[in-house]
């Protein structure tokens, strides 16, 4: 097993641990349980440790780095990008007043 990661939050490891799991990978925690059942005792043991088989090292940091720049970033109101700045609401607001005017004019 190779140690490709540290974390201060013990549920921050376990989501990434699951994220990992759901990616084909199978990640261990290190001191997860200690985590647990003492929060305080973390930084003393060194942090939790996720690690992975030898075999998935190399492709378990990438997608770990990938993960962390933000690949399946869910994208914040106002940001600017190329699929950003566009009023999504649009199609919806166009709905909300076709009922309202329907229900104005007594259909």
């Amino acid at each position: 097993m190779i140690e490709i990661a540290r974390f201060a939050d013990v549920y921050e490891a376990e989501i990434v641990a699951s994220r990992l799991r759901a990616d084909g990978f199978t990640p261990t925690l290190g001191g997860a349980e200690h985590a647990r059942a003492d929060p305080f005792i973390v930084q003393a043991l060194g942090w939790v440790r996720l690690s992975v088989p030898d075999g998935e090292a190399i492709t378990a940091r990438a997608r770990l780095a990938a993960l962390r720049g933000g690949v399946e970033a869910i994208p914040v109101e106002g940001e600017v990008g190329p699929d950003r700045g566009r009023d999504r609401t649009l199609p919806a607001k166009f709905t909300l007043g076709a009922i309202l005017l329907a229900f104005l004019a007594g259909r």
